[in-house]
């Protein structure tokens, strides 16, 4: 059993809220009901406390969308309405956020709004493709097919996700364990070793003497230091927001040697896998587009694709239209004109997004490649100079006792 906060409005209006205890969010919308009272609001009461508050994005992540696009698409096959569907999928969803959304459009529909409507307003929650799908399912009447194909393309961005977060893992290793490393170095060994010397009356050699101030300022001052960093890092998200810092970086990773491979081929492989799903499931090529500048990642491939749809308004194919972004591989004006001509764009451009991710795969395991000799290459300059530091007036002091 559960509580849940309720406000409902009486037949004369009037207006009261509480809390109610039931076994789900049906059973206690039907307790409400029972005394002729309209539920306004329902909700699963989480109570006061540190432990409730939301941290970080609101956004879904990309696994809770699979699970929620898969879960509708066997309900609503199975002919189970959609109130009764949301209400089950309530019960299985484990996260906090996919909790909180299914139970807001579980509430939505409950009170009359329809399934599109209810994830309209899940806008920043949920992504807009899922929005835009949903409302072409309801139109079409084949919404769980359109949910099947959803969780498809969640899958299958998480399949590329995926694979990006596991290649980045090792150089992520080196890098954490160079800090680790480094600071364990200066703050615990090199005090000792030159409190050592100095009461031998040893005399210490110039790195070893900046050494031991960078050892003392760690020790004495370290919260300054994790100041300077949370600054740096602040400042760095708040550039990186910013229209003229965002396209900045966008210029950055679409061009730096390697790495720029690897961010064209992950946006050619999202460009061509959302366009064919929204096709798919009925949108038209000016939405679909418009709905997939969003999911790129990279403004300036954003600012371009917004250039596409002003032609595609003006009459202009698809193909033509995003002949003139350069950043994507010229194999995507082909495919894309070919489907035009043959009518079975979202076909190509699917057989093109399978192409692509594994161009995307490739890309970034090169990339990854690259960056771990660099990443050994700093580890072993950071600890030499530390370890040099330490074993200069060691061996002055052997010879000096020798």
């Amino acid at each position: 059993m559960a509580n849940y906060a309720y406000q409902v409005v009486d037949a004369a209006g009037k207006k009261s809220e509480g809390v109610i205890e039931a076994a789900s969010t049906s059973e206690a919308s039907r307790k409400l009901k029972a005394d002729g009272k309209y539920v306004a609001y329902l909700s699963l009461d989480k109570g006061p406390g540190l432990a409730n508050l939301e941290i970080g994005s609101p956004k879904l992540k990309t696994k809770d969308l699979v699970l929620i696009s898969r879960q509708l698409a066997s309900l609503l096959s199975a002919g189970i309405t959609v109130d009764r569907a949301l209400d089950m999928l309530y019960q299985q969803v484990e996260s906090k956020k996919a909790k909180k959304c299914i139970g807001e459009v579980y509430e939505a529909v409950q009170s009359g709004r329809s399934l599109s409507e209810a994830f309209k307003e899940q806008k920043g929650v949920v992504p807009n493709i899922m929005i835009s799908m949903i409302s072409a399912g309801e139109e079409s009447g084949r919404l769980d097919e359109i949910m099947e194909r959803l969780a498809e393309h969640f899958q299958k961005d998480a399949k590329l996700k995926n694979k990006i977060s596991s290649a980045m893992v090792y150089p992520k290793i080196l890098a954490g364990l160079t800090g680790a490393v480094s600071i364990g170095l200066l703050t615990f060994l090199v005090p000792k070793i030159a409190n050592t010397i100095k009461d031998l009356g040893g005399d210490l050699p110039a790195l070893t003497k900046g050494l031991i101030a960078l050892s003392n300022s760690l020790t004495h001052y370290f919260y300054i230091y994790i100041g300077v960093i949370v600054g740096i890092v602040y400042i760095f998200k708040m550039w990186k927001s910013s229209e003229s810092g965002g396209l900045q970086w966008s210029k950055l990773m679409l061009t730096m040697p390697v790495v720029g491979k690897a961010t064209k081929m992950n946006a050619a492989a999202r460009f061509t896998r959302t366009v064919s799903t929204l096709l798919k499931s009925g949108i038209s090529v000016l939405t679909a587009v418009e709905i997939t500048e969003k999911s790129l990642d990279n403004l300036i491939l954003e600012q371009k694709l917004a250039e596409a749809r002003t032609e595609i308004r003006k009459g202009q194919s698809l193909s033509k239209s995003i002949r003139g972004i350069t950043e994507f591989p010229p194999m995507i004006y082909a495919m894309v004109a070919i489907g035009e001509e043959s009518g079975t764009l979202d076909t190509i451009l699917n057989k093109a997004a399978d192409f692509f991710e594994d161009e995307a795969d490739s890309a970034t395991s090169k990339m990854t490649a690259a960056l771990e000799p660099i990443m050994i290459i700093i580890m072993a300059i950071i600890v030499g100079t530390v370890v040099g530091g330490i074993a200069m007036p060691i061996f002055t002091m052997a010879k000096f006792i020798g």
